[in-house]
């Protein structure tokens, strides 16, 4: 049997084998799914049209820098994810409150915001501690069109309290949560998470809240209750 004739055989095996697939039924997305993408998309457009009125050289930026992906690429893109998921979800445990989403793995715990509607898609105004503990003073500020930090220090102790401040949008943090517990606490009057690192000998603790536009975290050289108490603070 020569190469053509055994060519020409496999091609044949090969066309009856997979015969079944050439006419595959077309894909049809869910009514809740095609209302969700819906939802999606019009915060995105009603979001850009804030950003081109507040800060037109922001808004081309991004523009430019957009992917340009047709229609059958996304959703290529999105149909993986889902697939994706669905093989993970039997060992993937999901973190849910109010204000955040999550996924919870064994070290640590992955947190993004969810309330991204009518917020700023860039900083436009910061945060500092409304009281800042005896012997800390304002020691550096760093800040981008997406995040604020803002560190305070103690000269004597050494120790230190960081203020954060994000874009909801580009909020995902890990959290260490491997020996420690992710709690809800209120926050000036708001729902927040709290993580408490403190031991025998040291002291440390961290909260994290959304304020309605930006969020918030405060991490210190303090006890749960003192951390929570300090946590207040004025926008600049």
């Amino acid at each position: 049997m020569n190469e053509n004739v055994l060519r020409q055989l496999l091609g044949e095996m090969l066309e009856s084998e997979f015969a079944e697939y050439d006419n595959p039924p077309k894909w049809q997305f869910s009514l809740k799914h095609r209302l969700a993408m819906k939802r999606i998309l019009a915060r995105y457009e009603r979001n850009m049209q804030k950003l081109k009125e507040k800060s037109p050289d922001t808004a081309a930026l991004i523009e430019q820098n957009k992917p340009c992906l047709s229609f059958k690429q996304r959703m290529l893109i999105v149909i993986c994810i889902i697939i994706l998921m669905t093989f993970l979800v039997g060992w993937v445990v999901v973190f849910v409150s109010r204000d955040f989403h999550g996924t919870v793995h064994k070290d640590s715990t992955q947190l993004i915001a969810v309330n991204l509607e009518n917020c700023p898609l860039i900083i436009e105004y910061s945060y500092v501690l409304a009281s800042v503990p005896e012997g800390f003073e304002l020691i550096e500020t760093n800040s981008s069109p997406i995040d604020v930090y803002t560190l305070y220090e103690n000269s004597l102790t050494k120790h230190t309290i960081t203020l954060r401040q994000w874009v909801k949008s580009s909020y995902a943090i890990n959290y260490n949560t491997e020996n420690h517990i992710l709690e809800y606490v209120t926050i000036n009057g708001q729902e927040g998470l709290c993580v408490d690192f403190s031991d025998d000998k040291h002291n440390s603790s961290l909260v994290v809240w959304d304020n309605g536009d930006y969020v918030i975290e405060v991490l210190a050289d303090l006890d749960k209750d003192s951390i929570i108490d300090l946590s207040k603070i004025n926008k600049l």
